[in-house]
């Protein structure tokens, strides 16, 4: 068995008999993220592992049997589509909270992003005493407009629903400037907020695509201009202070140059990542990054699950 083929199969084992995740997999056999999710990639196509789906499943388990085989994922979860949009993520913000919450004694600290669906998980998570954790916002939010979709701000109040401990990133989600944004990444205190996003054991991110999305339509910051420059540059999605081409390739613009937050850089070399999407413009968003095999779980409604199964990869 050449060197190759050992990785290969030291992979497998690692991820599907010890439960390791892609990233302490990266790290023990001192390989990166994406090159892991290649080689599982690898390991199912040869024949090292097979999985196999019982008949006596329901519909959306073997969606969701065939998007973890599919995409190398830990957790595939997905919530029926709605005719209202609000309803969907209303209905995704009580799946992930009982995620959540049934890992969470396995957890030392959670990282949040912003976004109108992770507002529905934090309405939706139970007054449960998880004293342990710690809830961490991983982009800024201290500007006052639509509070609620804020980091810090949904980050406060699932810390209150939990009894846990909260940090703050007290910069805006997005600055005046790029000259600005700089200036808060270079002030100590925001250095040490980042460390501590970069470091917790389950960021939470909600994707979408920045043309449409309804978070950025809500704080009103993407002007006729940011518009055109996203259609030029093929952006397809957002994350976190990244946007981000089909291909998965971070894409500068004018209004990421000023976005303040870990970027999707960063994102790839996280401990576990779980992403949220609802809705078709979504779909393409999710395909990009799961292509990059930086994703360990998804909560999606059936519209992205249906995509995502029927693309190719």
């Amino acid at each position: 068995m050449n060197n190759r083929n050992q990785l290969i199969y030291q992979t497998a084992l690692l991820y599907y008999e010890d439960q390791k995740t892609q990233t302490e997999i990266a790290k023990i056999l001192q390989i990166s993220r994406p090159t892991v999710a290649q080689f599982l990639k690898e390991a199912r196509e040869g024949g090292i592992v097979q999985i196999t789906i019982s008949p006596n499943f329901s519909s959306s388990s073997e969606a969701s049997k065939g998007l973890l085989e599919k995409y190398n994922l830990q957790t595939a979860i997905i919530t029926p589509t709605e005719k209202s949009e609000q309803q969907t993520k209303a209905n995704m913000g009580k799946d992930l909270a009982a995620f959540v919450e049934h890992r969470a004694y396995d957890l030392h600290s959670i990282g949040l992003g912003w976004g109108t669906t992770l507002h529905e998980f934090v309405q939706a998570a139970n007054p449960l005493p998880f004293g342990h954790l710690s809830i961490v916002p991983l982009m800024g939010g201290a500007s006052i407009e639509s509070l609620h979709l804020h980091s810090n701000h949904l980050c406060f109040r699932l810390a209150e629903k939990y009894q846990a401990a909260v940090s703050y990133y007290y910069t805006p989600a997005i600055a005046d400037s790029p000259q600005q944004k700089q200036e808060f990444m270079n002030s100590s205190f925001i250095k040490q907020a980042h460390k501590k996003a970069l470091e917790v054991d389950l960021a939470i991110v909600s994707i979408g695509n920045p043309a449409q999305s309804s978070t950025y339509k809500q704080l009103g910051v993407v002007s006729a201009e940011d518009e055109k420059d996203l259609l030029e540059k093929e952006v397809v999605g957002d994350a976190l202070a990244t946007f981000y081409d089909q291909n998965g390739q971070a894409v500068e613009t004018s209004l990421s140059q000023r976005m303040v937050g870990i970027s999707l850089e960063e994102l790839e070399m996280m401990n576990e990542v779980a992403i949220l999407a609802s809705g078709k413009s979504k779909a393409r968003s999710l395909f990009a990054l799961l292509q990059k095999g930086c994703v360990d779980h998804i909560i999606i409604d059936q519209e992205v699950a249906e995509y995502l199964l029927a693309k190719e990869y």
